[in-house]
């Protein structure tokens, strides 16, 4: 008799290259790593007609807020969380060895394996005696591990967290089955491995030597997003519930009158951000004076009517949001109309839906600009053959990409081009206005979300700015000869990373 075997279903995001899963044995289910807008699971509960009987967070995420206890409320599963993660909402703390039975020999275990965080649990699918699965969160990825979560794990220093990752690595995940199949939570394309792929793969699996291993898992730690810190909060906490649940957050739709008037009224206009989500064309054809542009895109894995489990889309548009405003400031938003919950929910998956003070209903006219005060405003997009004529006509280039990308050997940068990565750019205007009284900017990303961005930040901070088309993708096919250049003149600052 062949042993009996769950079935495991993955859910994949790709604007936040999340991945979530549901494993289920006659009916019964268990769902671990849940992204916070859950109506989708509950949608494909129903539909193969399996109950829910816990939600599983791996750790306490801090690059995303979790759906645990949204699909809580709405099934009354009991959710799961590693103790050593000190988590604060409603949940059952795990410990190693602890089991979630489906019967007939089919169980999830879990073992503890710290480094990534020292809350980190990854959880063992046993089928026939055997272990068939692992679901390692953020603690063993593709073709790499999780580098300590210094925002996930405050008072635990890098080398505690690193030295936990080794032995994690050496004395558990190297114990497993070759046949073992690894499901990681994050991937940006392939999310298929096993245990003993990585073992002749992986780089961390290879380097037994411990000073080795703590160099290579520490070496080029970067700062956290500050909106990690509000992520981790959140899911230690328990956000509010948004719709999965039945008590859904109330949209905060404005007409055009309430919203603009709410707008030019805030008591300081420095504590609000001033966000428009339609794409860049639509922004630059028209907009409202002052708003920034973080293009939305149609590739956010929302669908509310049918969701597909395995969206395999792009579209990052809440990362550079919670990347680059404020955790504690207010924003008014303007979007595509029909757009306004999509919207909200993408934000709510960074934890920033509470920021959001209003959103104008039935998006942008041209002519609501009666209410606003603050004026309508246009700009040019160039092709990439017109960068060239631009450049000798004195328009200096900015390259918005990150430093990296900037001198990277097999891309490389447009000539005459200067690193200003969108990130740093509001701190580098007043660097900007010393160094090119007067002058044009050109600027361009990889594929031009960052460079709409980037123009519309100049453009409301009073320089005149133009985006190019397509990005440094289209720059290459254009002019294959100027964007062959690899030197690092142009940084116009040291870089503070």
């Amino acid at each position: 008799v062949s042993p009996a075997m769950a079935e495991v279903e993955t859910y994949y995001l790709g604007c936040l290259a999340q991945a979530s899963y549901l494993v289920h044995y006659k009916g019964v289910g268990v769902l671990i790593d849940p992204r916070r807008d859950g109506q989708l699971y509950l949608n494909h509960l129903a539909n193969i007609n399996v109950r829910l009987k816990g939600v599983v967070l791996t750790h306490l995420h801090a690059d995303f807020v979790a759906g645990h206890a949204d699909i809580s409320a709405a099934t009354g599963a009991p959710v799961f969380i590693g103790k050593n993660c000190d988590a604060r909402s409603p949940h059952c703390p795990v410990i190693e060895g602890d089991r979630l039975g489906f019967g007939d020999g089919v169980f999830l275990e879990a073992i503890e394996t710290p480094g990534h965080t020292m809350g980190c649990i990854t959880w063992l699918l046993t089928e026939g005696g055997t272990v068939t699965q692992a679901f390692t969160g953020d603690t063993l990825f593709v073709g790499s591990i999780g580098p300590p979560d210094l925002v996930a794990s405050m008072g635990t220093s890098v080398e505690a967290l690193a030295l936990a990752m080794y032995d994690t690595v050496h004395s558990k995940l190297k114990k497993l089955p070759d046949a073992c199949v690894v499901h990681p939570c994050h991937a940006s394309d392939n999310l298929s491995s096993t245990i003993g792929e990585e073992k002749a793969n992986n780089q961390a699996f290879a380097l037994e030597d411990k000073p080795a291993f703590l160099s290579f898992l520490t070496k080029g730690q970067h700062s956290a997003p500050a909106y990690f810190l509000s992520c981790v909060s959140l899911n230690k906490t328990g956000p509010p519930l948004l719709a999965a649940s039945g008590a859904c957050q109330l949209l905060p739709l404005m007409q055009t009158a309430e919203f603009f008037h709410r707008l030019t009224n805030c008591p300081s206009l420095d504590s609000v951000y001033k966000l428009d989500t339609r794409e860049a064309g639509d922004f630059a054809n028209s907009h409202v004076s002052g708003f920034l542009n973080f293009p939305m895109s149609n590739k956010g894995g929302v669908n509310e009517l049918t969701p597909d489990k395995n969206e395999m889309h792009e579209g990052n548009f809440a990362v550079w949001v919670g990347r680059m405003v404020a955790m504690d400031v207010r924003m008014f938003v303007i979007t595509a109309p029909g757009r306004e919950r999509e919207v909200f929910t993408r934000l709510g998956r960074v934890g920033m839906c509470n920021n959001v003070e209003g959103i104008l209903d039935g998006g942008f006219q041209e002519q609501m600009v009666t209410y606003t005060g603050l004026g309508v405003a246009r700009n040019t997009r160039l092709q990439p053959s017109e960068v060239p004529k631009a450049q000798e006509s004195g328009e200096v280039i900015l390259d918005v990409r990150t430093r990296n990308e900037f001198v990277c050997q097999k891309n490389g940068h447009l000539a005459g081009a200067y690193s200003a990565p969108v990130f740093e750019l509001q701190s580098l205007a007043p660097e900007l206005r010393k160094r090119f009284p007067g002058k044009s900017f050109v600027v361009y990303c990889r594929g031009g979300f960052r460079s709409a961005v980037a123009s519309s930040i100049l453009q409301a901070a009073g320089f005149t700015a133009t985006d190019v088309v397509g990005g440094y993708a289209a720059l290459q096919q254009a002019l294959p000869e100027q964007t062959k250049n690899f030197e690092t003149e142009g940084f116009l600052v040291e870089s503070t990373q």
